[in-house]
């Protein structure tokens, strides 16, 4: 912070004393010498100042300059209250037209680039002058009409011609130091003596035109070596003119003119050749920067193409594609190689249906599907190479549109995922296996060998989700036990083989009798359990003496022996766990085989 504002102060005493030299000699040369005064330099010196300043630095500079200003003012012999007024006027003049410098160029340091821009530099040193002219107009001695124009033609060409001169001196010296000041063009030097001469000529040569020529050079020269050096040229045809001024000569010769009138003719002659190098310079640096920035974008891309290709090599990437207004192609080297294709057939290799599997059907029908998608897509095709196995790739696809929502092109990147594709299937296949297995497992686990029912365990796991239900929603249950009457008896009499198949016919008939939802297990030999989930117990007793006449009637055409079987009949209460219910309906079957068996009996 203390550095800053200290190299601030320096700045402002620089320019301070600067102004105060620069307005010295100007002085000697008019009221010593006799020459003219073309132009005010210490207008330029203000404002380069100011423009190369910070502007929350500004008040300083003010402080410093506007009393370097009034005393030097004074010293050319005008009173101190005219000195005073001539002092604001040179500062707001100068505040001003750094200010509106900034507004038009966008930065402190800027240079124009655009004729706009040029404009605004005209317009911003044409208004802060007229500010400026108009606060000094009371404080000044009697003038004409021309008197007025010079003065402030003066100023306005010396912030036009001087600031630029001095801003890029100072960016000179910052960047180079003292040497900036032997390090000399000799090429410049040599042409802006050329053009000092020609101007030499052209105020001096009677009867021949040599004006065009001045503007021809200041054209080259703007061309040629950039805006910085018009600034330079125009102040060699200054330097040129208040030579030929000094002892009070007339600078113009080739006119018969008086030597007032000469002094504005040369200025607006100066101020002609401004308005007509600026806008080629700016126009010719904006083509410049242009240019640069077109380099620079080159050398991005194509580091960004090298990327690009490296990336896709490494990955195993291919890239294509397809201008749908020219059908040109456009294939990388990998894709390529990836369609089994010569790399001397890129980037076009013309029509490929002939390698694809149904001349491309796959790959065309897939592109059609989202011939409006505006969104990346991707899908996956087969090729056939022209040597070895065929192949799966996969793409993804962006269609390209112009303004006007027309496809345009077909953008698309592919990889090839044979290897993958096959690791999948065999992966799905290994895992559909694997489901099946468990699947079948599971049903093993559940189910009872010989009925095909739910086993002992299943049933009792589906017995106590159902008791949850009906206790958490208040729904009813109704369990059915039942055993075939006798069994022992058919087993000593016919064999156990005809015992399970009496088994298996009385689990089949009370699988017929089930309604969707409800469970019959084989929970013994010949126990079995029947779950009715949302029925009452009238509904259940009467299902229940539907299955036991169905057992009783048998299966026709069936050869196996005539059975019967006992139902026990337990309705879910409240509280009940499911080895609470089953145990109630066991004690109404017991009751069931008690009163002379096939029967339906209910427990309490």
């Amino acid at each position: 912070m203390f550095a800053d504002r200290a190299n601030s102060f320096r700045d402002a005493g620089l320019t301070a004393l600067l102004w105060a030299a620069t307005a010295l000699c100007t002085f000697a040369l008019r009221d010593g010498l006799g020459a003219v005064l073309l132009l005010w330099v210490p207008s330029g010196v203000a404002v380069a100042g100011f423009r190369y300043t910070r502007r929350r630095h500004w008040p300083q500079l003010v402080l410093l300059l506007f009393p370097v200003m009034w005393v030097s003012v004074m010293a050319s012999g005008i009173g101190a209250l005219p000195a005073l007024a001539l002092a604001v006027s040179a500062s707001v003049q100068s505040v001003l037209c750094a200010w509106l410098s900034y507004r038009t160029l966008g930065s402190r340091l800027g240079v124009p680039m655009r004729t706009m821009q040029v404009v605004g530099l005209f317009g911003g040193a044409l208004a802060s002058c007229l500010v400026g002219a108009l606060i000094a107009i009371p404080f000044r001695a009697e003038q004409t009409m021309a008197e007025f124009g010079w003065w402030f033609l003066a100023n306005v060409l010396g912030i036009l011609i001087a600031t630029p001169a001095l801003l890029q001196l100072r960016e000179r010296l910052t960047r180079r130091g003292l040497q900036a000041l032997v390090a000399v063009d000799t090429e410049y030097l040599l042409v802006t003596i050329g053009c000092a001469v020609l101007c030499g000529l052209a105020l001096t040569l009677q009867g021949v035109a040599l004006m065009p020529l001045l503007v021809a050079a200041m054209v080259g020269v703007a061309v040629r070596y950039g805006h910085n050096a018009i600034s330079t040229t125009l102040l060699s045809y200054v330097a040129v003119a208040t030579a030929l001024s000094l002892g009070g000569e007339n600078p113009v010769h080739y006119v018969e003119i008086d030597r007032g009138n000469a002094v504005v003719l040369i200025q607006s002659w100066l101020l002609t050749l401004l308005a007509t190098a600026l806008p080629i310079s700016a126009m010719l640096m904006k083509s410049e920067a242009l240019h640069l920035q077109l380099i620079r974008r080159n050398a991005a891309m194509h580091e960004t193409l090298m990327m690009l290709d490296l990336a896709e090599e490494l990955a195993g990437i291919g890239r294509w594609r397809l201008d749908l207004r020219t059908g040109a192609q456009d294939w990388s080297q990998r894709m390529l190689e990836l369609h089994g294709l010569s790399a001397d057939l890129g980037p076009d290799p013309g029509d490929i249906r002939h390698l694809l599997p149904d001349s491309g059907a796959e790959l065309f029908d897939e592109l059609e599907k989202h011939v409006h998608d505006r969104e990346p897509f991707q899908f996956d095709y087969r090729i056939k190479p022209p040597e070895g196995p065929e192949r799966i790739l996969r793409i993804s696809v962006l269609n390209e549109f112009d303004m006007a929502g027309r496809r345009t092109a077909i953008f698309g990147v592919a990889i090839d995922v044979t290897e993958q594709t096959h690791r999948e299937q065999a992966l799905e296949l290994a895992k559909s296996r694997a489901v099946r297995l468990a699947a079948e497992a599971q049903k093993l686990a559940n189910t009872d060998a010989l009925t095909q029912l739910p086993n002992r365990r299943c049933t009792f796991s589906r017995l106590q989700t159902m008791v949850d239900v009906a206790e958490d929603t208040g729904g009813k249950l109704t369990a059915l036990m039942f055993d075939i009457d006798h069994f022992k008896a058919v087993n000593d009499t016919w064999g156990h083989q005809t015992g399970d198949e009496v088994i298996v016919q009385v689990a089949e008939l009370a699988r017929r009798q089930a309604r969707q939802g409800d469970v019959v297990g084989r929970i013994g030999g010949e126990e079995f359990v029947w779950l009715l989930p949302g029925v009452d117990a009238n509904t259940a007793r009467m299902l229940a003496e539907r299955l036991r006449a169905a057992v009783e009637n048998g299966i026709e055409g069936s050869a196996l022996p005539d059975v019967t079987i006992s139902v026990g009949l337990a309705q879910f209460a409240n509280g009940d766990d499911g080895e609470d219910l089953l145990a109630r309906a066991d004690a109404a079957l017991y009751e069931a085989k008690a009163l002379g068996r096939n029967q339906v009996r209910r427990a309490a």
